[in-house]
């Protein structure tokens, strides 16, 4: 019934929908260019536990699950329990129903599983799927922030993921001063861009698996991913 604080996440880990990338043959050439971890989920769970048998089948792949909601959870490495803590939703909020779902499926599965306070601050498909509000001013988010690590979180993931929403360089760096809280931002970022984030403090960085959806050549994407942000010199 522990949380799995012991799990390692890369400093970039690309999200994937598995309704969209459901080819194992996708997975093993993301192994070859250099990837150890996945994170797989979408709004929908379509096929979702036999991609990831096949991925687990067929790769070395570490598979990290976030699910959309209790229906969604199944076998992987690691499941996240992401805590919508500026939701209005009875579903997504910390100890809304789908939350406690969720985590109960979890349970009874006995899978390693590890929540992660989660703010949506893009206007993203993520917001309008569970109605998140907007935080008024960056002292309002640094106050969730500390709560969240006060009453057990260790890690905190900032959803940027919104052209028109840049992220806040300002807000990263002061979110580093929580001790003991990793943390975690997603946008649709360049390589570059993702490199900037992570010298400014964080310490995971997240893309959509919209990005690689609408790439001419996802592969070759993925691999400029990894040469900027992963390969070890």
């Amino acid at each position: 019934m522990n949380p799995d604080f012991s799990y390692v996440f890369a400093s970039y880990v690309p999200l994937l929908d598995p309704d969209a990338f459901s080819d194992p043959a996708f997975y093993r050439e993301l192994e070859r260019i250099g990837y150890e971890q996945v994170l797989i989920g979408g709004t929908g769970s379509a096929g979702q536990a036999e991609v990831i048998r096949a991925i687990k089948r067929e790769t070395s792949l570490s598979v990290v699950l976030y699910p959309s909601g209790p229906d969604a959870v199944c076998e992987a490495d690691l499941v996240i329990l992401p805590d919508v803590m500026n939701s209005n939703s009875h579903f997504a909020r910390p100890f809304g129903s789908g939350s406690v779902a969720t985590a109960m499926n979890v349970l009874a599965r006995g899978l390693p599983f590890l929540p992660i306070a989660y703010l949506i601050l893009g206007n993203s498909t993520a917001r309008w799927y569970f109605d998140a509000f907007t935080l008024p001013s960056v002292k309002v988010l640094m106050g969730y922030a500390a709560y969240a690590r006060m009453v057990g979180y260790r890690y905190l993931a900032l959803d940027y993921e919104d052209p028109n929403t840049p992220i806040d360089h300002k807000l990263v760096t002061a979110l580093r001063e929580l001790t003991d809280l990793h943390l975690v931002v997603s946008d649709e970022f360049t390589p570059e861009t993702a490199a900037e984030t992570l010298e400014l403090g964080a310490q995971t960085v997240v893309t959509p698996s919209n990005l690689y959806e609408n790439a001419a050549d996802p592969l070759a994407l993925a691999a400029e991913f990894h040469a900027r942000l992963l390969r070890r010199s």
